[in-house]
């Protein structure tokens, strides 16, 4: 059969996602501090957007307002949901002044900064070596290769090709080299003989340094040091000694430069039991009410002007872009308290009672109710969290997976309240031997709960809770 050219149709779905649609599933994403900094960057480069002036309010309308409330006027567990009745009733200013733009300032002022980061530093510190461009690439490609800790995601073999390897491990002593002592490690233990190295410690005393580090860190921990000091072959006072210099070291030295590990937790949402009856409400108090600034808008007027054209395109753009990031912060929240509400409605037994009362929830459930897809709830409540009578916690942990009960009828248990179970048989605990995680596994097979020994031990782990051993010692 000869070949031939020709036309062909053909019909295919395909979805495409359109840039607005893309920044509402980012904002939605984003925690409070996070839409705070995406606020802060439009207020800055959209001059259509301002911070409208607050309504003064007086304690006659407030207590006007409060004789007139219905106790239906919450969100609360009873009240079914209806968005309009919850829209704030925002008044946006007239005209441009001064107070306008000292309120935007002072947001501006107010927000977070962010701080240097660990590959920010390190990449500072390339700069100022004498490097040819190929070694500070490499040096470049080691350092975004590590994580908030400072040590390697990926193996640094793997990075590059083949013929490129030897040059780059060449790169990785330089790398080790920058502050702080001991990035760029493998992992902890590399990174504390990393900075004894570079304390300059005596080759004998590196070396056992580094034989404590990797084969007896556990039976210093439980000061065991006689027993330590006659597997190497060293005088105990010798191994008090390195074990003291040890504790001066950091096993994690990127963590002074992660923002992640310490960082200011704003809840979204928060719920509270008043006189018997739980209340949602929405936490908008660090988020700013944003509006489209009418004096800007009313730049462009006189159609004479030669400019006319290109100003009101601009114009047009401007107020386009600030609507759209109201509209989506609208949604954001619309969607937070929608998924509040279903919260409420699921764990309702949780938040009046406590954490031994969390039943299995998945975000299939809640999507389902809400009409919307799981991986739109798992996006809007990552890295969020909900205030509540027992404390501040991740939205994320009211979805925990079920533990088959082993008596017919009985619900399944979830896995924050088994989790609660296992620390309370460790902490009543008054026997002379501490319960094994066996012992703990029968245990809860009694309360009808089936688990195996190593998920106690997995959840006992996470309670930072020690072992049966450990705890003897």
């Amino acid at each position: 059969m000869s070949p031939s050219l020709g036309l062909q149709q053909t019909l295919k779905q395909q979805l495409t996602l359109s840039p607005q649609l893309i920044q509402t599933f980012e904002i939605l994403a984003m925690s409070s501090l996070e839409l705070q900094q995406k606020i802060k960057a439009e207020i800055e480069q959209n001059p259509a957007i301002e911070i409208p002036t607050e309504r003064s309010v007086s304690i006659e309308r407030i207590s006007e307002h409060e004789s007139r409330k219905s106790p239906d006027d919450e969100l609360s567990d009873t009240t079914s949901y209806d968005p309009d009745r919850y829209r704030s009733d925002v008044r946006l200013s007239s005209h441009y002044d001064q107070e306008s733009a000292d309120r935007n300032q002072q947001f501006l002022e107010g927000a977070l900064a962010k701080s240097e980061t660990l590959q920010e530093s390190l990449m500072r510190q390339l700069g100022c070596l004498r490097l040819s461009e190929q070694q500070r690439e490499l040096g470049m490609l080691i350092i975004s290769n590590l994580d908030h800790n400072g040590f390697h995601k990926n193996p640094p073999e793997t990075l590059v090709k083949a013929d490129a390897r030897k040059m780059l491990l060449a790169m990785l002593p330089i790398v080790q080299s920058l502050d702080p002592p001991g990035v760029g490690a493998t992992d902890f233990r590399e990174s504390l003989v990393l900075q004894a190295k570079a304390d300059n410690l005596a080759p004998e005393d590196l070396e056992h340094l580094s034989s404590i580090v990797y084969d007896h860190l556990e039976l210093l921990r439980l000061n065991k040091t006689k027993e330590v000091a006659k597997t190497m072959g060293i005088a105990e006072e010798d191994v008090q000694t390195l074990y003291r210099y040890l504790k001066t070291l950091n096993p994690f030295p990127g963590l002074q430069y992660d923002s992640i590990e310490t960082h200011y937790v704003i809840p979204d949402l928060i719920v509270r039991k008043i006189d018997g009856r739980l209340q949602l409400r929405l936490n908008t108090e660090n988020i700013p009410t944003i509006s489209i600034d009418p004096e800007f808008t009313s730049l462009a007027t006189d159609p004479r002007d030669k400019a006319y054209k290109e100003t009101t395109a601009y114009i047009n753009n401007a107020v386009k872009s600030a609507t759209q990031l109201m509209t989506q912060i609208n949604m954001r929240s619309e969607t937070m308290k929608k998924i509040g509400l279903e919260l409420l409605k699921f764990q309702h037994e949780f938040f009046l009672q406590g954490p031994r009362y969390l039943r299995p929830l998945t975000y299939r459930q809640i999507a389902e109710d809400l009409s919307l897809h799981e991986t739109t709830i798992s996006r809007a409540v990552q890295g969020k969290y909900i205030d509540t009578d027992w404390g501040i916690i991740p939205i994320k942990e009211l979805f925990s997976s079920a533990l088959q009960a082993t008596t017919p009828g009985e619900e399944d248990v979830s896995k924050r309240a088994v989790m609660d179970m296992v620390r309370e048989i460790i902490d009543e605990h008054t026997g002379d031997k501490p319960l094994s995680d066996q012992k703990i596994a029968d245990m809860l097979e009694n309360k009808g709960i089936k688990i195996a020994r190593r998920t106690v031990s997995k959840y006992r782990k996470a309670l930072h809770i020690d072992s049966s051993y450990e705890r003897t010692t």
